[in-house]
């Protein structure tokens, strides 16, 4: 039994050991975390944690994905973030201790590291892992800012575009002559990301097909006018200004 708990703790190790918030600390701090955290599987759609619930741990995320989700008064699901493997959650949990700010429910089956909050002190006593989850408070809440910003004043085709490009660049490929994205694996999940319903999403997305700005194979679309769709995302400004990465050509 002691064997498997230190092959355990060894294994949480060297997940801690490849996440930007821990990499590089002290051994000490992450076998601390390493030997203290928790495991837990989550199915498709289960909860981690729902808005309001108390902030009475830290997550990583070990294996698969999480969003960050807000609702509606009527039900309507609104995508804010979206935590891939090696990211923390919430990381405000950290700082204070108020209740959860939004939902995270898992896409796809998910393994998460938790560390309770009677373990924060070992962490919060590290001032190179306070900057750092200061500094990913802070990307996120410009994050925030410009995705209220696109989701209050922007039209739909604005928003669907922006988004597409967002995802272009986190982890789209050049092709011949276009640029290919790959599409969330369901439009429930990709309405749920720009604000839109999903009737009004797959006629935006009929328009471009049948213009033929894009065209679409499963789930890669395939951007064939790259400068048109960016007019289509920052509604014909300098969008050398707004998007300095995206003037890069495919090879």
């Amino acid at each position: 039994m002691t064997l498997d708990r230190s092959a355990n703790a060894r294994a949480r190790q060297l997940i801690l050991e490849q996440s930007p918030l821990f990499q590089g600390l002290p051994d000490t701090l992450l076998e601390h975390v390493a030997r203290n955290a928790t495991e837990r599987t989550l199915r498709d759609g289960q909860a981690l944690f729902l808005k309001n619930d108390p902030s009475d741990f830290l997550a990583l995320v070990a294996r698969g994905r999480i969003y960050k989700i807000l609702y509606g008064p009527d039900g309507q699901e609104l995508i804010v973030d979206t935590i891939e493997a090696g990211e923390t959650v919430d990381e405000t949990a950290l700082l204070d201790a108020k209740d959860r700010n939004f939902t995270a429910i898992a896409y796809g089956p998910a393994r998460v590291l938790l560390l309770s909050r009677r373990h924060f002190p070992a962490l919060t006593s590290e001032p190179v892992l306070l900057e750092r989850a200061h500094a990913t408070l802070c990307l996120r809440l410009r994050k925030a800012v410009d995705s209220l910003e696109t989701m209050c004043l922007h039209r739909l085709e604005s928003r669907l575009a922006r988004y597409l490009l967002s995802i272009m660049h986190d982890g789209g490929r050049a092709a011949v002559d276009g640029f290919e994205v790959a599409l969330p694996p369901t439009q429930s999940i990709l309405a749920a990301m720009v604000n839109a319903s999903r009737p009004k999403l797959n006629a935006q997305l009929q328009t471009w097909h049948r213009s033929g700005l894009v065209s679409r194979r499963r789930n890669i679309l395939r951007i064939n006018d790259i400068d048109q769709f960016r007019c289509k995302a920052y509604l014909g400004r300098d969008f050398a200004r707004a998007e300095p990465r995206a003037r890069a050509k495919p090879n």
